[in-house]
């Protein structure tokens, strides 16, 4: 028989941040038997203890699927997916809580609005809940993001919605052609929005629906920063547009940025500005 919703997380050693998570789903379920969780794991060091943990702890009904490779974010999800019963899919990042029952809200707000495609939610935490898409950024619109933030001003046209917390419909989902596997990390929630556009579907933010992502200062990691701009770059690609230009316009976000850390004397920040600065100036070369 199959469901209402399906909540599907994809782990890679997420072992730490997995019980709160489902913990908070299970204490906010509003719509009972008509939710499924299913995890995907994508090949996790630890996915042994993982699963025995989750085995123990949890209903018997929880789907655990073992993906044999990290193939990313969009293809974990996409594995899920064909898994799932429902008629409508959360994917959810494992360091998402729930803070109050939410779900039956989100399901009217489709049922209501039957052209609605995908929506997102906002984020108590005050990380980013969308972003402006490539093909807009500039400089300009990266001083201006985190006005449209605090006061929720989402234009679906020129921003795409956080993955870390985002709800289909399922056959909205099918259509797109779900998640661009060649993406394996960043981006791939600009590309699923313009293939949601495409097919006549909206997108919306559930400005009044809020969760917590729990999201901390991360040193400069060079390979998932290397993952990001493999990702742009393909993104840029797949949509024609000239990624000599926005790695241009990057750089001297970057650079300001480097100049700010610099006045202040904040030497982590720093740090981070300045290994992007250099990624992305190594990038630039091969344009040339």
């Amino acid at each position: 028989m199959g469901k209402k919703l399906s909540v599907i997380i994809v782990t890679y050693n997420s072992s730490q941040l997995i019980n709160n998570c489902l913990d908070s789903i299970y204490k906010y379920n509003d719509i009972g038997g008509d939710l499924e969780v299913i995890i995907v794991d994508n090949n996790s060091q630890d996915q042994e203890n993982l699963f025995v943990n989750l085995q123990l702890n949890y209903p018997e009904d929880i789907k655990l699927i073992r993906n044999p490779k990290n193939g990313g974010y969009g293809c974990g999800n996409n594995l899920g997916v064909s898994h799932s019963t429902a008629d409508y899919f959360i994917f959810m990042n494992p360091d998402i809580q729930i803070l109050n029952p939410v779900f039956k809200k989100l399901i009217s707000a489709f049922e209501q609005n039957i052209n609605l495609g995908m929506m997102g939610v906002t984020f108590a935490d005050k990380s980013n809940s969308f972003y402006f898409k490539p093909e807009y950024f500039s400089v300009f619109k990266a001083l201006i993001l985190k006005i449209h933030l605090h006061f929720a001003l989402f234009n679906s046209q020129q921003m795409y919605l956080s993955g870390s917390f985002l709800m289909f419909e399922k056959d909205a989902f099918a259509e797109s052609g779900g998640f661009d596997e060649n993406i394996f990390l960043f981006y791939e929630e600009a590309d699923i929005s313009n293939r949601i556009q495409s097919i006549g579907k909206q997108i919306e933010l559930a400005k009044d629906i809020e969760v917590f992502h729990l999201t901390h200062n991360r040193p400069f990691n060079i390979k998932l920063a290397d993952i990001e701009r493999d990702s742009l770059e393909y993104y840029l690609n797949k949509y024609k547009i000239s990624p000599k230009k926005i790695f241009k316009t990057h750089l001297l976000i970057f650079k300001f940025k480097f100049f700010i850390a610099n006045l202040l004397n904040n030497q982590s920040k720093k740090q981070i500005f300045k290994g992007w600065i250099d990624l992305i100036g190594e990038r630039l070369i091969k344009f040339d």
